[in-house]
């Protein structure tokens, strides 16, 4: 008989693959954030100048530039399309499934190792974000990867642990920022406050392992603060770390219970698995492994739940700790809640697209509308008879609880991220995206100079187009690249193109 280590090995191994891998180039790239990475190295290979990040010729000081360079990477050998750009990222993402499954097996056993693994590729948000070309793949890898790490610092002076800590930490300074630092730290300090010790406090002061850091970290931020000076301190510290905190940037804001429905949501299709995994809450805060756990993810949860910009993706960074507890009730329990809360996403995305027009009259966003008149053109009737032959395995496995845990849950993860991967992204993506990039195709065939944008943000535009705009009103004769309820007051002599809401003209005279 094939043994079943292995047998999980190489479902696990295609599972990764179909979470992370699998139909990367399929969407254009999504705005803003997206087209923000992407035109962002494209403009350093321009401008010669792998230190400092432009987007539309204008320096910005959001993230360190790592993904920017791995993405260049990619572009060399791949070209420049949206394959390239997300590449970096999803390997970052099979990296960050491997060190769960190395780390729990390491730690508890194997098959929680397995059923961790399961839960963490399968959920719908990692799904999403682990494999678009941002830098959250890469922060999530080294964040989880140097806090398993600093596990081990905390329960045995390994110097091995103790240098991939600060490796770790600093790849995900180098991608994110002070977040990498910051969240391992806090959480060090508040385990040791639990178990009142010190006895590992003077580990983590490591000379080769600092070595280490700077040698990885430190010489961008040394090399843009003499390229920028006061300008990098003000701009990137300042204002996209220490005031993210405090205020909500550029409009991303919400209340103290913002992340709640984010992690019901976020955490599909095995969010109540990770629920009842908290029904044994003495067992977790009791346990070394298990209350380390619970303070990571706690930790990140309350810091982002109190900061003033929230933004859906920051939660993210304590989904590790709950998969894991998660493979751990589920190794130990036969019974799980893990078909209904899928049936319900299911049913809801199924009917969504069909009954969405009826609310057109409700909606005073003009953009929105012209969004939403789209819908039926994209999620067609293949659409509806797919999500239908889902809906209908979903039942099956229902009733059929007699059937192996594990086939139960691969099953409902794999249509979990079908769904997501195959049906819903790539029609999002047509929807929403394929009328920017055709648009900037266009205007990059007709060689267009001074081309104005205005009253939104379409970085992708400029990557796709190669060409940069004026951010602004347009006058008589201006080639316009906008919304198409902004362009209402305008008289427009020519349209180029005009799908979904976006338009391409020139503008005449009122």
């Amino acid at each position: 008989m094939p043994n079943p280590e292995n047998t999980r090995k190489i479902f696990l191994a295609f599972f990764i693959f179909f979470s992370s891998l699998w139909g990367i180039g399929n969407a254009p790239l999504f705005d803003e954030d997206e087209g923000f990475f992407a035109e962002g190295t494209r403009e350093m290979v321009v401008r010669g100048d792998f230190i400092s990040s432009f987007v539309n010729q204008e320096q910005r000081f959001d993230k360190p530039p790592l993904t920017n360079w791995l993405q260049f990477g990619s572009a060399q050998i791949f070209g420049w399309n949206e394959f390239a750009m997300r590449l970096p990222s999803c390997f970052a993402s099979v990296v960050w499934m491997l060190l769960i499954y190395i780390f729990t097996k390491r730690k508890l056993d194997e098959k929680t190792a397995f059923f961790a693994t399961l839960i963490a590729a399968s959920s719908l948000q990692i799904t999403i974000v682990g494999k678009a070309a941002l830098a959250d793949g890469l922060l999530n890898m080294s964040l989880t990867g140097a806090m398993f790490c600093l596990f081990e610092i905390l329960n045995q002076n390994h110097k091995k642990y103790i240098l991939a800590f600060y490796a770790f930490t600093a790849i995900g300074f180098l991608a994110k920022g002070p977040i990498a630092v910051l969240i391992p730290g806090a959480v060090f300090l508040i385990y040791l406050l639990k178990n009142k010790t010190w006895k590992s406090f003077l580990r983590l002061f490591n000379i080769p392992g600092l070595l280490i850091f700077l040698t990885i970290a430190a010489p961008w931020y040394v090399l843009e603060y003499l390229q920028t000076g006061e300008k990098f301190i003000s701009g990137f510290f300042l204002n996209h770390n220490v005031n993210r905190f405090q205020t909500a940037l550029e409009g991303h804001y919400g209340g103290i219970l913002y992340f709640v429905p984010v992690l019901l949501l976020g955490l599909l299709p095995f969010t109540a698995v990770i629920l009842k995994s908290f029904s044994k809450i003495r067992i977790i805060w009791t346990d070394p492994f298990f209350s380390f756990l619970l303070i990571w993810f706690a930790f990140v949860f309350i810091l982002f739940s109190l900061s003033g910009t929230k933004l859906h993706h920051y939660i993210i960074y304590g989904y590790s700790p709950l998969c894991v507890l998660g493979g751990w009730y589920a190794a130990s329990n036969k019974r799980l809640p893990i078909v209904w809360p899928s049936f319900i996403l299911l049913i809801l995305l199924a009917i969504i697209p069909f009954l969405i027009q009826g609310f057109i009259p409700k909606i005073n966003d003009e953009y929105a509308v012209e969004i939403i008149k789209g819908v039926a053109s994209e999620f067609d009737i293949y659409y509806a008879v797919t999500m239908l032959l889902l809906i209908t395995i979903l039942i099956i496995i229902w009733v059929k609880k007699d059937w192996d845990l594990q086939i139960r849950m691969a099953v409902v993860g794999f249509i979990m991220l079908f769904t997501i991967n195959i049906l819903w992204m790539p029609r999002l993506g047509a929807l929403l995206q394929q009328p920017v990039k055709a648009a900037a195709l266009i205007a990059q065939e007709k060689r267009f100079k001074n081309i104005v944008i205005f009253n939104h943000y379409n970085p992708s535009f400029h990557f796709y187009s190669r060409l940069y705009a004026s951010e602004r009103e347009p006058i008589a004769g201006e080639v316009v690249f906008g919304r198409k309820p902004s362009m209402k007051n305008y008289k427009i002599d020519t349209v180029y193109y005009e799908k979904y809401g976006i338009v391409l003209a020139k503008v005449g005279v009122k």
